[in-house]
């Protein structure tokens, strides 16, 4: 009986043999690679989320406060006149389209704020929005008539901005589009073209559509694969204020 414990305690004293300790470490550094592989590619596909997400949230902000103030652009306000009759005021201010960039005008009258949401024009007051893409990739606004006024972001990644405008040529009694050299003046503009380009901050490192290929740009443009995610979105904005302007 002592002799049977003795050679059962040698053998628990034995350890585990080199084959063993090989199988052990193969399987531990399977679940390490499989756990490391899970964990990257859940990091990447919350990149690509979120790099989505950023480039539809900024493009939507963009759109967004271009299209209103190009709603408002031209729009007169009431008078009361001594009579008890209502009057309009002088109607459409002028809208100018410098290279990358849009100034839309409207009477503090109709709406005391600007792209900013800054107030405290008078009524006769005449707000200009201007719109243009900064150095930093970003969509920057101010009223140009406001004294003191600088430019502020409302949208970062905006890799391009363009636009072009539809426009009544009150002679041959057409409606064409036409870029910024061709038009011919600003009353005869009824809609505007806004096209925008926006990038991610970061290179994805997944294959997703749109970013590891080439983009076609605003223009036709091809844009150079360098592994970042990038959209265009063109919205078509009528100037209600100008419709009937013409003549």
């Amino acid at each position: 009986m002592l002799e049977y414990l003795g050679k059962a305690a040698k053998m628990n004293n034995k350890g585990y043999s080199l084959p063993e300790l090989l199988i052990g470490l193969g399987l531990s550094s399977l679940v390490v690679a499989i756990a490391l592989s899970i964990y990257q590619l859940s990091r990447q596909s919350w990149q690509t989320i979120s790099a989505i997400d950023a480039i539809y949230q900024n493009a939507q902000v963009a759109l967004r406060a271009i299209r209103k103030q190009a709603e408002l652009d031209g729009a007169a306000y009431l008078l009361a006149a001594s009579d008890n009759h209502v009057l309009l005021s002088t109607p459409y201010p002028s809208m100018s389209n410098p290279s990358e960039g849009l100034v839309l005008s409207h009477w503090a009258g109709v709406d005391p704020f600007d792209c900013q949401g800054n107030s405290g024009a008078s009524p006769s007051a005449l707000i200009s929005n201007s719109f243009k893409r900064s150095t930093n990739k970003e969509l920057t606004c101010k009223d140009i008539n406001a004294s003191g006024s600088s430019y502020q972001a409302l949208a970062e990644g905006v890799e391009d901005l363009q636009t072009r405008f539809a426009q009544v040529n009150p002679v041959l009694n057409t409606l064409q589009w036409v870029n910024t050299a061709e038009v011919f003046g600003p009353v005869h503009i009824v809609a505007i073209e806004v096209c925008v380009r926006l990038v991610s901050t970061i290179r994805l490192g997944v294959t997703v559509k749109g970013s590891m290929g080439s983009t076609i740009g605003c223009n036709g443009e091809t844009i150079s694969a360098d592994g970042k995610l990038r959209r265009v979105f063109r919205r078509v904005m009528a100037l209600r204020n100008r419709l009937g302007a013409y003549g």
